[in-house]
């Protein structure tokens, strides 16, 4: 393998949206709470990645700073930011919610608060 794509890669993404056999060149470096830090053979960026489990998305997160990996990589705002994205951001209206005038996720009648507290995570 001459390079890699990690530096084309966003902050926070779904494993199977990766590049086909991206993840064949991570290896593992530390395991955590339903996550692993992997770093890339070629550039050495660093990334948390889910343990897969069928009732649950993969999610993978880029890690900057090694020592705080586990805590980045369980950021509600991070996975919240990725959820939204996933949708394809906010649109017209506001949340159905009783009290809520937070504005509502595409295709949804919630807004990301909301959506979240739902379950949805993708």
């Amino acid at each position: 393998m001459l390079g890699c794509t990690c530096v084309d890669l966003p902050e926070t993404f779904y494993l199977d949206r990766a590049p086909v056999g991206w993840s064949d060149h991570l290896h593992e470096i530390a395991t955590g709470s339903w996550k692993t830090l992997r770093l890339c053979s070629v550039c050495n960026a660093a990334f948390a990645v889910d343990v897969w489990d069928k009732l649950q998305e993969q999610v993978v997160v880029r890690i900057a700073d090694r020592t705080q990996w586990e805590e980045r990589a369980d950021s509600v705002p991070v996975r919240k930011s990725l959820l939204l994205q996933s949708r394809g951001g906010l649109e017209g209206g506001t949340c159905i919610c009783l009290g809520c005038s937070n504005p509502r996720v595409r295709g949804v009648v919630y807004c990301l608060d909301h959506l979240w507290e739902t379950g949805a995570r993708r």
